[in-house]
């Protein structure tokens, strides 16, 4: 599933297609896998009501269902953290970064210390068999460590790190557009295993210049190693769920 950004309604209906979840908006999918890429927050009108629901189904898959950690979620802890203080993008704040790129008052006026909790707690990348699972389409992850290194760099710049520090984390997960290289994709891959990488972060409609209705399914990219799931939900996608066993 590619970035929500604040419109559960849209991953709700998505998932009930899907058979994933019920009409009462109960985890059905069973034995199934579920990767949410990251991005929940933002740009749409209920970042928090999809963190709720997504904890909830993670909850009631016993870990079926993960989601990654995305550069939206780590701007609206730097918001919380680090407010009124300048960032590095052009004398802004990091309330001023968040905003710039789609926050939602009612999203940082309603997160609490769990949600807080939870959020640093979220991977940047993720394995299912022979699949890399990434937020963004960057080789920045490398800077991380090793992959055993990654969540725990992450999840310790967000809980305790220095602004500076945050705003270089940001300058990482806000990275985009650099997997049409072969070179980048072999050194990831040998980096953190599998032979495919999938990613949400940059919207297909973007890439390919088309309107946003128009993306019906992923773009497989680079030989087919690489797919990107971002259906643009924000500017009116209508969405897809990617059964990757198919």
């Amino acid at each position: 599933m590619g970035d929500v950004h604040g419109h559960r309604d849209v991953l709700v209906r998505l998932l009930r297609d899907a058979g994933l979840v019920d009409e009462r908006e109960r985890w059905r999918g069973a034995d199934a896998r579920l990767w949410l890429v990251g991005d929940l927050f933002d740009r749409g009108p209920d970042g928090i009501g999809s963190l709720e629901l997504v904890r909830t189904l993670e909850r009631d898959s016993s870990g079926n269902v993960a989601c990654l950690l995305g550069n939206h979620e780590a701007m609206l802890v730097a918001a919380r953290r680090f407010g009124r203080e300048e960032s590095s993008f052009g004398g802004y704040t990091f309330h001023d970064v968040w905003k710039l790129n789609g926050g939602v008052d009612a999203d940082l006026a309603a997160l609490t210390d769990e949600h807080v909790d939870w959020i640093t707690g979220l991977p940047p990348i993720g394995r299912d068999g022979e699949w890399l699972v990434l937020h963004a389409d960057t080789n920045a992850y490398a800077g991380f460590g090793r992959p055993a290194e990654v969540a725990t760099s992450t999840r310790e710049t967000l809980r305790a790190g220095d602004a500076g520090g945050v705003d270089d984390l940001l300058g990482m997960l806000s990275d985009r557009q650099r997997l049409d290289d072969p070179g980048t994709v072999d050194a990831l891959l040998a980096a953190f295993g599998g032979t495919r990488i999938l990613h949400g972060h940059t919207p297909i409609a973007s890439v390919l210049d088309v309107d946003p209705r128009a993306v019906t399914k992923p773009l497989v990219y680079e030989h087919g190693r690489v797919m990107n799931v971002d259906h643009c939900l924000f500017a009116g996608g209508s969405g897809f769920v990617v059964r990757l066993d198919e």
